[in-house]
């Protein structure tokens, strides 16, 4: 799955172009969203709310957590379903990084292996950031391309530690 590190529009605008990149687009939602959870909207009324046209509207969190779960079920827009939080979430100096299920539960001795492939997996990834940086930086500047190549590697090793880290709060579920 290709994941966008850099958002550079609005939450709502996020919004609006993860819906509209959805088969079914904003008809689509809305008729899903009452088919399915009851939830009646307008198709103008929402295009509003999320274009911008009616800047007094707002966008109650509920919608934007159904309009993510309908393009995260869209083969053709799925990875775009979180995005608008990463776009509210920038607005405050915070960053959002999925992290994924973890694989299926086993026993404890395999999450402790595949703790130790974590490990092993994230020496390779720092690697990457250390080559990604020294790549970038031996001109003496960071193109935005460059900057999205360092950024991408970072967030990959986040992301391994945060999924280490929930192996090992696994295997202490059984402890306690």
């Amino acid at each position: 799955m290709t994941k966008r590190r850099s958002i550079s529009t609005s939450w709502r605008g996020a919004l609006f172009n993860a819906l509209t990149a959805t088969q079914g687009g904003i008809a689509g939602f809305c008729a899903w969203a009452f088919a399915m959870r009851g939830r009646r909207i307008a198709e103008s009324t929402l295009y509003g709310r999320l274009d911008g046209s009616r800047p007094g509207e707002r966008v109650p969190i509920e919608d934007a957590e159904l309009i993510a779960e309908y393009v995260r079920a869209d083969a053709g827009a799925k990875d775009m379903a979180v995005d608008w939080l990463r776009a509210l979430a920038a607005r405050f100096g915070l960053v959002v990084l999925e992290v994924g299920e973890l694989p299926p539960g086993g026993c404890r001795k395999t999450d402790i292996d595949r703790l130790i492939a974590k490990c092993v997996e994230l020496f390779e990834r720092g690697g990457r950031v250390s080559g990604a940086i020294s790549r970038s930086t031996a001109d003496g500047d960071i193109s935005s391309l460059e900057s999205d190549e360092i950024i991408t590697a970072i967030d990959e090793g986040i992301e391994l530690l945060l999924r280490a880290r929930a192996l090992v709060l696994r295997t202490q579920e059984g402890d306690q």
